[in-house]
């Protein structure tokens, strides 16, 4: 049972108080960008889950060499991107194997690699000193963070282009980065991170 406790609080952090969309802006861009096609939403979020679940996992393992442990945060930050880039390679090399995969689908798992990158889900994992179970729980909350992210900015995308009382000069892009803002102040004050340094 308590596995399954580490597995849920971890996935929650990620989730909701580490929502690195809303806490840093990280990936907002292409948050963004999805909100406008929802419909893509499950096959990203299911890329950006695979890629932090796995990626955050193999981490944690290598972390148990001495060898790697004991190297400084930049170090890490490299040798996380590396193990990213490789199972980047193993799923493309796998899709092009099988060979009816859409050049849509293989964007998007190049999209899902990089925003795994920008989430940076290993950091995190190795700042928090995460086991093998809440890595797994991290990357698994990363893509419900993605997944809460887009959804929240679809609702609000569609709320702002049916409000009349927005002045012309604020509809648009205008209107989603202030809406965006206080999406992330209200992150922020979940989190209970400073908005001011």
């Amino acid at each position: 049972m308590s596995v399954i406790s580490e597995l849920l609080s971890a996935a929650l952090y990620v989730m909701l108080f580490q929502n690195l969309i809303f806490n840093g802006g990280y990936g907002l861009s292409e948050a963004v960008r999805m909100s406008a096609k929802p419909r893509q939403l499950f096959p990203m979020a299911v890329f950006i889950t695979l890629f932090s679940t796995v990626t955050s996992a193999i981490c944690v393992l290598v972390d148990l060499f001495p060898v790697v442990k004991n190297l400084n945060e930049i170090t890490h930050a490299l040798i996380y991107v590396g193990i990213l880039l490789l199972i980047y390679i193993i799923i493309m090399i796998a899709v092009n194997i099988y060979g009816k995969v859409q050049p849509a689908t293989k964007r998007r798992i190049g999209i899902a690699a990089f925003n795994t990158l920008i989430f940076a889900i290993p950091l995190i994992n190795y700042r928090s000193v995460f086991s093998i179970v809440e890595s797994i729980g991290a990357g698994l909350g990363a893509g419900l963070a993605y997944v809460i992210a887009v959804l929240l900015i679809n609702s609000g995308l569609k709320k702002l282009d049916s409000n009349t009382n927005i002045p012309k000069c604020f509809k648009g892009t205008p209107a989603i980065f202030i809406y965006t803002a206080i999406l992330s102040l209200a992150f922020s004050g979940i989190s209970g991170t400073s908005v001011f340094i």
